[in-house]
C-alpha cells in the first residue's frame, strides 16, 4: 500500500469519526454562542445591587464595555471605525479582549486532546498501527482534522457574531481595508491553525491517555502562541495571509516531525 492510499484511508477514517463525534458539534455551537452572548450583553451593568450593608460599601462597580461594532468581536483595527471602543477605566470588563475569535485556537486544542486521548484509552491507536505502519500517516490525518475543525469554528463564530450584530443593531462598519481585510483576516486565522494544531497534537501524543495533563499543557502552549494569532487583524493584507501560510506550514512540519518521533519512541499503551 503506497503512502497516498494509506493517508487517504486514514483521513476517511478520522473524518468519519469526527462527523460522528458529538463533541465536534458542541464545539461549533459554543463557537457561535460566545460572540452572540458577548454582543447581547454589551453595555450591561454587571454591578451587584445597591445595598446599605457595610460589607458591600467598597464593592467595585462593574460595567461591560458597550461594543457597538460587530467586527470588534473578530479582531482589532488600526483605523478609527464606527463603534470600535476601548475600555477607559478599570470598571469596564473587556470581554472581547479574551473572548474574541482567537480563543478558538484553544478550543481546537481541546478537541485534538480529547480525540487523541480517546484513541489511546480505547486501544484504538494500536489497531490503527496494525493496519497503518507509518506513524506520519496518523500525524497528517490528525493535523488535517484539527485544521478542518478550526476552520469550521471560525466560520460558526463569524455566523454567531453577525447574527447577534443584526439582532442587536450593532454597526458593521469596517476600516480602510474593507471586506477584503476581513476576509484575509479570517483566512489568516485558519492558516495559523497549522501551527497550533500541530503543536497541540505533539502534546497529545506525548501524554497519550493522560487527558488532564494534555489539557494543562495545551492551555500553556496556547497562551505562549496566543500573540501570534493576533497578527491577523481587520487590516490584513495579502502579505499577512502569506506570512500566516508560511508560519502554518512551517509549524505543521516541525511539530509534525516531533509528533512522529514521540509515536515511534514511546509505547502505544
Amino acid at each position: 500500500m503506497n503512502s497516498k492510499v494509506r493517508v487517504r484511508s486514514m483521513l476517511k477514517l478520522d473524518f468519519y469519526r469526527l462527523f460522528h463525534t458529538p463533541l465536534f458539534y458542541i464545539m461549533l455551537v459554543i463557537s457561535a454562542i460566545i460572540p452572540a452572548m458577548v454582543l447581547s450583553l454589551a453595555g450591561m451593568d454587571m454591578s451587584p445591587p445597591e445595598s446599605n450593608s457595610p460589607h458591600t460599601a467598597n464593592v467595585q462597580q462593574v460595567e461591560m464595555v458597550n461594543f457597538e461594532n460587530t467586527w470588534q468581536m473578530i479582531e482589532s483595527t488600526k483605523d478609527e471605525v464606527e463603534g470600535f471602543v476601548v475600555p477607559e477605566s478599570n470598571d469596564a470588563v473587556d470581554f472581547a479582549g479574551f473572548m474574541n475569535i482567537n480563543m478558538l485556537f484553544i478550543f481546537v486544542g481541546l478537541l485534538v486532546a480529547i480525540f487523541v486521548a480517546h484513541d489511546y484509552s480505547s486501544g484504538f491507536i494500536k489497531n490503527i498501527f496494525t493496519v497503518h505502519s507509518k506513524k506520519i500517516d496518523y500525524v497528517i490525518s490528525k493535523t488535517a482534522i484539527g485544521l478542518f475543525s478550526g476552520a469550521g469554528m471560525v466560520l460558526t463564530y463569524v455566523f454567531g457574531a453577525v447574527l447577534a450584530g443584526l439582532l442587536t443593531g450593532k454597526s458593521f462598519a469596517l476600516g480602510a481595508a474593507g471586506a477584503g481585510g476581513l476576509i484575509l483576516c479570517l483566512l489568516s486565522k485558519m492558516l495559523l491553525m497549522g501551527v497550533f494544531c500541530s503543536g497541540f497534537l505533539s502534546i497529545a501524543v506525548f501524554f497519550k491517555n493522560r487527558l488532564w495533563l494534555t489539557i494543562v499543557f495545551t492551555f500553556m502552549l496556547g497562551m505562549m502562541l496566543y500573540p501570534a494569532a493576533s497578527v491577523a487583524t481587520l487590516d490584513s493584507t495579502a502579505l499577512t495571509t502569506l506570512i500566516s501560510l508560511l508560519a502554518g506550514c512551517l509549524g505543521a512540519v516541525v511539530f509534525g516531525l516531533i509528533s512522529e518521533v514521540f509515536l515511534k519512541k514511546r509505547d502505544l499503551a
